[in-house]
């Protein structure tokens, strides 16, 4: 199938416009920034007399065709943006393109919302927003986006050491973080409703942006926060693409193939991607996990426990789509996403148990051949019309099936003092996991430019999803000579909702102050199902949602910032599914489905200073949260704990952000950021005074980047997180380095990359864990130093 989906990019990149008269086109953005101009109008005079008028895409991209010689006027005008006028502009033959950018300067009236913004080196903050391109992130090229985040501000990426996979924001774990792509529900969603982030290629990116306190127009979901992945989209007519490949060190690769040919009314455009990372032989990852068991206190015994475990995981991904401009002011997208991704897991685990005096117990080697399938499809569908000069409606579906199937093969044999086989009988356990999903999102949303003050959003978006959990058992019966089913009533899990939600906000621009004010209004369904009864569950809730931003500029240099707004997180599928667990033998885990959802005010305050060749910005938060879920360990055997989440009454989460960046050279700019967070529950019967599980307590960034001639970039990153610590868990600090260096050729069409990822392999990680019953201390490693090779060509 793969040659077929190479051959159909590759016929869309040879694909040549027709012949045409003579054009004026180009794409209109914000001056002194990368910013988009959407919808703006545009007027085309010959003479002083009206020729014809278009509205600019989604992209600020606009088209002017079929004109004959003579001499022009432009005029452009968008909502919030001074007017402008461009001429004279001359064509003098038939055939020629003329290509005009238009830049235009926000009204005196937006200076609270566009002026004061800060952009030095690869961080643009903007008032609750912080924005960082995908381009000036060679560090990142050639991986997922994953890689990319990691280096923006309290950021910290969950998943073992090298395999960046789901966000963790703002010291809290990930499934308090909302991740969009463009605005949208995203379909790659794993057990805990995160992105699956390695899915996501950086070459696909133009941008991320990370929105501290959402507004009412984002789903309630974003508790700590929305991350929305930008991804690339064409402005320019004709056809246009970028080819890459790249090796890295360790034996994996990946290849990309981006094209889209844009005409007068439509664009066609397709991607493909594939990503293999290896982590086998002796850069395979491997963990070392000393457990002492105690009883009342006193030692009674020990566990060593090594286990070793090679992945190979091969992602790939498709995307297909068509725009149109049917008719005035209405655009169509139309888009087909399509992924894969299979993850070969073969671990060893070595179980010695050893008495008081650490004399031999007993001793186990566990063997498990797993392979993870993970497919989906993804369907969308938008349509937006511009009602008048002030207002839009735009309409959306979006349809995400996909299913995960992961058979796995385990046999534990037992051993003797001298490592070798005491029993001729292992036990023998196939296990086969599949979770479906099946989600739809339909929204409408509708804007009103009532004036250059007041403008309103008003919206309704239905959600369903579905979830269905299949685990078979199969133990291997010696008398009978064959597998034998033992599958738990526990184990067939349907979990579904259906939200209702509602919102209308305003946006009042006086002077220096702009106030947004708005309330969501969420109802859910909800409904739990096992086939034992116990674990049944069905209900419905509604929850008020308002939300409330204040921004001052204090001059054009500076801004402070206070906001406040409710938010609710939902228990994620993995901790509502009462699945068992016990791949790890120290480790039982299981979730709850009487599990409570959380709800949560947010207070933010910040400021913003910028000047030519600096900026510095703190943020101070607060989360007061109602309902906490968190994982509690609890004590079943000696050296055995069941994890198990529950809610608690409240918890607070709260910390203090500092960005900072200065140009001292016209060559060098820095980037830094230091964030400090601190939480608490507050339940004196469930842990009063102890952190929330999963915090990180610090987290810090540094980019520097040199331009060394006119064509070479030199890239250096440091990134340092930790540690976690609370009554029955701490992480130790997690430190490393990544550089890159960056070589542009053929009038910057081919770019040549060299980067190196942990340059000194000190991406491990290091984990304490107690119990009354036991304490754990466990070290997780990989050889973290990977050396990339990337080129790509734009075309």
């Amino acid at each position: 199938m793969t040659k077929y989906l190479f051959f159909a990019l590759f016929s869309l990149t040879c694909s040549l416009a027709w012949a045409q008269k003579a054009q004026i086109r180009g794409k209109i953005g914000e001056k002194d920034n990368t910013v988009s101009v959407s919808y703006g109008s545009l007027q085309l005079f010959e003479k002083g007399v009206f020729i014809k008028g278009v509205v600019a895409g989604e992209n600020g991209d606009y088209l002017f065709d079929k004109l004959s010689k003579g001499s022009y006027t432009l005029k452009v005008s968008g909502i919030g943006y001074e007017s402008r006028e461009q001429g004279p502009i001359v064509i003098e033959r038939d055939n020629q393109v003329i290509s005009l950018n238009m830049d235009l300067l926000p009204a005196v009236s937006q200076l609270s919302e566009v002026v004061v913004k800060g952009e030095i080196g690869v961080t643009r903050i903007e008032p609750g927003k912080i924005v960082y391109q995908a381009a000036d992130l060679p560090i990142a090229k050639g991986s997922s986006v994953g890689d990319m985040l990691r280096l923006m501000p309290s950021v910290a990426m969950g998943g073992p050491p090298g395999v960046p996979r789901d966000i963790r924001y703002r010291g809290l774990e990930k499934s308090y973080t909302l991740v969009l792509i463009d605005g949208k529900n995203a379909g790659i969603t794993g057990n805990n409703r995160e992105v699956v982030l390695n899915q996501i290629p950086v070459s696909a990116i133009e941008r991320i942006e990370i929105i501290a306190s959402p507004g009412a127009q984002y789903d309630g979901d974003g508790m700590n926060g929305v991350v929305n992945i930008i991804l690339k989209k064409n402005s320019r007519y004709g056809t246009h693409g970028q080819a890459m490949v790249g090796i890295n060190s360790l034996g994996g690769y990946n290849a990309s193939l981006q094209a889209s040919h844009k005409f007068g009314k439509g664009e066609f455009y397709g991607a493909y991607d594939r990503n293999e990372v290896l982590l086998t032989g002796d850069n395979s990852m491997t963990e070392t996990n000393r457990v002492t068991v105690l009883k009342n206190g006193e030692v009674t015994g020990y566990q060593d426990i090594f286990s070793k475990e090679s992945r190979k995981i091969t992602s790939d991904n498709i995307k297909l789509g068509t725009r149109w401009d049917l008719w005035k002011g209405a655009d169509l997208k139309a888009e087909y996403v399509r992924g894969w991704q299979r993850e070969l897991k073969i671990k060893t685990q070595d179980t010695k148990v050893l008495k008081a005096d650490r004399s031999f117990s007993s001793r186990t080697l566990r063997t498990e051949d797993q392979t993870e399938d993970w497919r989906f499809n993804e369907y969308i569908l938008n349509f937006s019309q511009k009602l008048s000069p002030k207002s839009r409606l735009t309409v959306s579906y979006n349809h995400v099936d996909g299913d995960y199937p992961k058979p796995k093969y385990q046999t534990d044999q037992k051993l003797n003092g001298e490592g070798l086989p005491s029993d001729a009988k292992p036990a023998k356990t196939n296990t086969y996991e599949n979770n479906y999903d099946r989600n739809d999102f339909v929204q409408a949303d509708y804007s009103l430019h009532t004036n250059h003050i007041v403008s309103w959003n008003a919206g309704l978006k239905y959600s369903s999803r579905v979830r269905e959990n299949i685990q078979l058992v199969d133990k291997f019966d010696y008398a009978k000579n064959q597998f034998l089913r033992t599958q738990s009533p526990a184990n067939n899990f349907t979990s579904s909702e259906k939200i209702m939600a509602g919102y209308v906000q305003s946006a009042i621009t006086k002077g220096r102050l702009r106030s947004v004010i708005g309330v969501r209004a969420e109802y859910t369904d909800f409904h739990n199902q096992t086939l034992e009864q116990s674990y049944s569950t069905h209900g419905n809730y509604f929850i008020p949602l308002p939300s409330a931003s204040f921004i001052f500029n204090l001059d054009t240099t500076q801004f402070i910032k206070f906001s406040v707004d409710r938010k609710i997180r939902r228990a994620s599928f993995k901790d509502l599914s009462p699945f068992v667990d016990s791949s790890d033998v120290a480790k039982i885990k299981t979730g709850n489905p009487l599990l409570r959802p959380e709800k949560a005010w947010g207070f933010e305050l910040g400021y913003m200073k910028t000047a030519a060749k600096w900026n510095v910005g703190m943020n101070l938060f607060r989360r007061q949260i109602d309902g906490l879920i968190q994982k509690v360990l609890y004590d079943v055997s000696p050296g055995v704990v069941l994890e198990k989440p529950d809610n608690f009454n409240a918890a607070y989460i709260q910390g203090v952000e500092l960005i900072a960046a200065v140009k001292p050279l016209s060559f060098w700019s820095i980037n830094g950021s230091y964030s400090r967070f601190d939480s608490q529950l507050k339940d004196e019967n469930q842990g009063g005074g102890d952190a929330i599980k999963d915090q990180f307590d610090w987290c810090a960034k540094l980019i520097s980047d040199v331009t060394i001639g006119r064509n070479t970039f030199f890239q250096v990153a440091w990134n340092g997180i930790g540690p976690k610590v609370s009554s029955q868990k701490e992480e130790k600090t997690l430190a490393y380095w990544d550089a890159s260096l960056s070589r542009y050729f053929v009038q910057k069409k081919v770019v040549l990359s060299v980067r190196v990822m942990d340059v000194f392999n000190t991406n491990n990680k290091q984990t304490i864990e107690y119990t009354t019953a036991q304490t754990s201390e466990k070290i997780q490693d990989i050889p973290g130093r990977q050396v990339f090779l990337n080129l790509s060509y734009s075309f």
